[in-house]
């Protein structure tokens, strides 16, 4: 899976060791709808994985709003190494970070997680590993389960030509790193092949004039 990525993984080892690596001090992200799906996500919540988590941030957030054991997975070494710095400042949770992709998943045993956190990461991916993601996701997650699911907003085929964003095939763009380009409507049928929809909300940015896409989702029984 990694070789697929580098330039993805180049990109986030450049941002990650440039960063200081400071612990939030706060349980609250400053996005009120990002911190509604983070109370939701982790209310009962005793197991919680971060897939594509970065430098921790989202996992360190969720420990402060209760989460006990906190694994992290990413392909960015800089990332892993800036979140196992930040989990020593870290006064609640337990944290384990993985430096892997979807391979990774494997090693974590059936019905294992309490909930599954995926921010801007599965519309980061080739289609085929989207797939196998959620497949990894649903295998891991106990009945019940819950998973948190936040997308990149949609680009219509207008910005696309207005950006001179490369289309690499389908709705699969190299908008300058990897975008799975799908609408709303596409990944919700995506979604409900393997999990109820609970909830679907619109998280505005107004910094960057832009909104972000988040489901909540929990398990088929």
């Amino acid at each position: 899976m990694e070789s697929k990525y580098d330039k993805c993984v180049n990109e986030w080892n450049n941002i990650f060791s440039k960063e200081t690596p400071n612990a939030p001090v706060k349980s609250t992200s400053g996005n009120e709808t990002i911190d509604k799906g983070i109370k939701w996500v982790c209310n009962g919540t005793k197991k919680i994985l971060d897939f594509g988590c970065g430098n921790g941030t989202m996992l360190f957030l969720c420990a402060m709003n209760g989460t006990e054991h906190n694994i992290g997975i990413d392909l960015s070494e800089k990332g892993i190494e800036s979140a196992q710095k930040r989990a020593e400042q870290m006064l609640e949770g337990e944290f384990h970070f993985i430096q892997g992709g979807i391979e990774a998943l494997k090693n974590i045993d059936d019905s294992y997680v309490d909930a599954v956190v995926l921010s801007n990461i599965i519309d980061n991916l080739y289609p085929d590993d989207a797939e196998a993601l959620m497949n990894e996701v649903e295998r891991i997650l106990k009945i019940n389960g819950k998973v948190l699911v936040k997308l990149n907003p949609y680009i219509t085929k207008e910005q696309i030509i207005e950006f001179n964003i490369k289309v690499i095939k389908d709705n699969l763009l190299d908008d300058g790193l990897l975008l799975l380009n799908n609408t709303t409507d596409e990944w919700t049928k995506f979604l409900k092949e393997k999990f109820n929809i609970e909830h679907y909300e619109e998280i505005y940015y107004p910094q960057y004039e832009q909104y972000n896409r988040m489901f909540w989702l929990a398990k088929n029984s």
